[in-house]
Parts: C-alpha cells; structure tokens; sequence
C-alpha cells in the first residue's frame, strides 16, 4: 500500500521519460519491425504504457492499478479468445483508463507551479495518452459496427487506427481513411478539436508559468 500512497519523487520523473519511451516506441516504431511481429510487440509496449502511466501521476495511483490490471488481463485474453464480450470489455476498460490518465496529467499540469522539464514531458505523455485514448474509441466504433471507418485494408489493425488518430489529432488529414456513420464523424471532429485544443491550452500554461517565474 506504501508503494502507492508515497513515491520517491526520482521514481516519477524516471517513469516520465519510460512512458515517453514506450508510447514512442508503440506508435512510431512498432511498424517497422516484420507484420508477423506486430501483434506481439503492440501488445507488450502497450501493456508497458498501462502501468508505467500510473507511476507519473500523484494520486489516485492505488484505484488506477486496480484499472490497469484489469485492461490487462482483458486485453491478453481479447488477443488469444475470439469472443466479442471479451473485446468490450477491454476496450471500456481502456477507454476508462486512458480517460483518467489525461485528465489526471492535465491537471498536474495546471497546478505545477515552474515550467521545467518535468512539466514539458508531463505536456508530451498526455497528448500521446489522449492519442490512445481515441485509438480505443475508434477500436470500440469499428466492433460495433465494421463500417464506421472506411479503411484501405480489409481488416484494420490497431496501427491503422493509431494512424488515423494521430492524423486526425494534428489536423493534417490525408484522406485515404475516411469516418462513414454519423457517430463516427462526430468522432472524427471531437478528435481533430480536442488535439488542436489541447496544444492550445497547454502551450498557454507553459507560456504562463515561465513568465511568472521569469518576473518573480
């Protein structure tokens, strides 16, 4: 119970660069290793993310763990049982777990009072967490209906959606992926608005917090 009630606070800042670490890896690097590799490698860096996340926060740690076990074990079965519950189930579960850890970050955000290095990667691991967070609620649309997306592929992948999310996110849009059901346009627009909101008002705290420890 200590672990999570008081951590060291090197152990925070190491789990920054970590969870920096392993969602660089998962969006940027997996796809360069062979397809057959895909599966496996997406799957231990994103597990890696879940628990790692955990560590950069300052409550609520404890009840998260409880979350992120859970998205874990869902989601190792998920990849081994073909069973449309089962993949729900993971998917609520990370949509919940990715939710809070945004929300979590962003407010640490605002309460820090110095615009250090620490901040700046706290800035950087919640907008590659909200990226995530809308790979599951694209991961949700498609099992609920296959036809929310139009995707290239037959079967698209968690990279595809990554892909399209981060696209999406940074407003850049190449238009080979395209939202087809209502729900899924509206999904479309929440992510490109959150993304450009989101630099927004980040970049507006940093501003402001180096500019008051400039005049103090």
């Amino acid at each position: 119970m200590g672990l999570f009630e008081k951590l060291d606070p090197k152990i925070t800042q190491y789990s920054r660069w970590l969870l920096l670490i392993f969602a660089f890896i998962f969006i940027f690097i997996t796809p360069f290793f062979p397809k057959d590799l895909h599966r496996i490698l997406g799957s231990v860096f994103y597990s890696l993310i879940f628990f790692t996340a955990i560590f950069t926060l300052d409550t609520g740690r404890k009840s998260l763990f409880i979350v992120a076990v859970v998205a874990f074990i869902t989601e190792w079965v998920a990849e081994r049982i073909d069973a449309s519950l089962i993949h729900y189930i993971s998917l609520l579960v990370n949509v919940v777990f990715f939710q809070i850890i945004v929300i979590k970050l962003i407010i640490q955000i605002a309460k820090s009072k110095k615009a250090d290095a620490g901040v700046i990667f706290e800035s950087i691991n919640g907008y590659l967490m909200m990226g995530l967070m809308f790979v599951t609620w694209i991961a949700v649309a498609m099992l609920f209906d296959p036809n929310s997306f139009s995707f290239p592929v037959e079967n698209p992948t968690t990279q595809d959606f990554t892909y399209f999310t981060f696209v999406t996110m940074t407003t850049l849009g190449y238009g080979e992926i395209t939202p087809v059901l209502p729900f899924a346009k509206s999904l479309s627009i929440l992510i490109s608005t959150s993304g450009q909101i989101y630099v927004a008002i980040i970049i507006a705290m940093l501003v402001g917090k180096y500019a008051s420890n400039q005049s103090e």
